[in-house]
């Protein structure tokens, strides 16, 4: 395979719909699985309407996240729906037990290069991690809104720690390969932010 025959390979799109209609569907899903979750709890319409955006915003910027740090280092990459993955996240909109909200993944294409596929993943668990630090200081900063912006840290808490899992696909694994010493702090962290926002809710 040539030089141009391998950036042609990684770098043109591979798909027939654009990524913004995977992106707006995968949104949405998780919008209502966001919903039907919080709704379960008994949130009032500002406290649905608050969490749900933080919601959406906590899964946009994990993948735009591992989207954008992919292509500063050189991949190409898009988000892309998931048959499986969307299937589970509009199961978990209509059972109360049952909630997997992961409608799609961010592809991306290129050399496995551990210490590269390794910085990219961390970038999304980081972004959930430093959103979540911001409303647990805004909780208490906002007594009005301690609740509500409590939960969504919690949101972003438990996103940063379940993706940090080193197992299959998801990002633990990568940033695990790349350096063990990042990916141990990171799931500390994950793991504190998890518990303190837990106890912060009112």
């Amino acid at each position: 395979m040539s030089a141009w025959d391998w950036d042609y390979y990684y770098y043109v799109r591979r798909y027939r719909h654009g990524e913004w209609l995977h992106v707006l569907v995968g949104a949405l899903l998780v919008l209502a699985a966001g919903l039907s979750w919080l709704y379960s709890a008994q949130l009032s319409a500002l406290g649905l309407a608050l969490d749900g955006s933080l919601f959406v915003l906590a899964f946009l910027v994990h993948e735009m996240a591992h989207k954008f740090s992919a292509i500063h280092y050189g991949y190409h990459a898009e988000f892309r729906l998931q048959t499986w993955g969307a299937v589970l996240t509009a199961i978990s909109v209509v059972i109360p037990f049952f909630k997997i909200i992961a409608p799609g993944a961010t592809v991306i294409y290129g050399p496995d290069d551990r210490y590269l596929m390794g910085r990219t993943a961390a970038w999304g668990p980081a972004t959930n991690i430093a959103m979540g630090a911001v409303e647990m200081a805004l909780s208490y900063a906002i007594p009005s809104l301690q609740y509500y912006l409590s939960v969504a840290a919690y949101v972003n808490a438990f996103i940063a720690f379940f993706n940090l899992i080193p197992l299959g696909i998801l990002d633990g694994l990568k940033v695990l390969r790349w350096r063990k010493s990042v990916w141990g702090l990171m799931f500390l962290v994950s793991i504190i932010m998890l518990a303190a926002s837990l106890m912060a809710v009112p």
